[in-house]
């Protein structure tokens, strides 16, 4: 299997992952790291720090205390709706919703995760480039939903299994061919608590 990143081949049991794509684990270590609070894979890009110096991903960061946080923060109208039902959920003791967690570098990702709203149950979506074995990869605990909803849906497309928990990977022509019925799916995924116990 080859690396991604310096593209020499190494034992494929060797590899380490980040969304779709192999990694030397030197390469994965250069380029990669993990959330401190929530162990969340984050490319060193985009890797915020807090004031302990800790490594965190832009959705813990931003929940973390901020101290450089201004007192009277501009709010835009896209953000007011997830504002208020963030402050009603914690006045009721009820874990609060939160968008589902993207990847930014891919097409669409960020449309997608604006048109699916605030979850109930947290999911990582990441982009997978156009590829004729499968259009779709989800993780073992998704996989027989999403099988559902696509053949219910005649969606005539391959699964792959994908590793981890709450993941899925949607490929750039679905995206683009189906996306008023990839929000319908996600929005099912992250509301439906069957969902995120079934196995494969």
């Amino acid at each position: 299997m080859r690396c991604n990143s310096c593209e020499r081949e190494y034992d494929p049991d060797n590899m380490r992952w980040h969304g779709d794509d192999p990694y030397c684990e030197d390469c994965f270590n250069e380029s990669f790291t993990y959330c401190s609070r929530c162990d969340e894979t984050i490319d060193r890009d985009y890797a915020r720090y807090n004031i302990s110096d800790d490594v965190m991903c832009s959705d813990c960061y931003d929940e973390d205390e901020d101290p450089d946080a201004p007192d009277d923060p501009q709010i835009f109208d896209s953000q007011r709706n997830e504002i208020v039902s963030l402050a009603r959920n914690w006045l009721s003791g009820k874990r609060p919703k939160r968008l589902i967690k993207i990847t930014y570098k891919d097409y669409l990702l960020p449309e997608i995760r604006e048109g699916v709203g605030l979850v109930d149950h947290a999911l990582y979506l990441y982009g997978l480039q156009d590829r004729e074995e499968y259009q779709l990869k989800v993780s073992p605990n998704l996989f027989n939903r999403v099988s559902q909803f696509t053949s219910l849906n005649d969606w005539n497309i391959t699964i792959e299994q994908d590793v981890g928990t709450n993941r899925i990977s949607i490929s750039h022509s679905l995206r683009e061919e189906k996306y008023h019925e990839v929000l319908v799916l996600l929005k099912e995924l992250t509301t439906n608590p069957k969902s995120q116990n079934q196995a494969a």
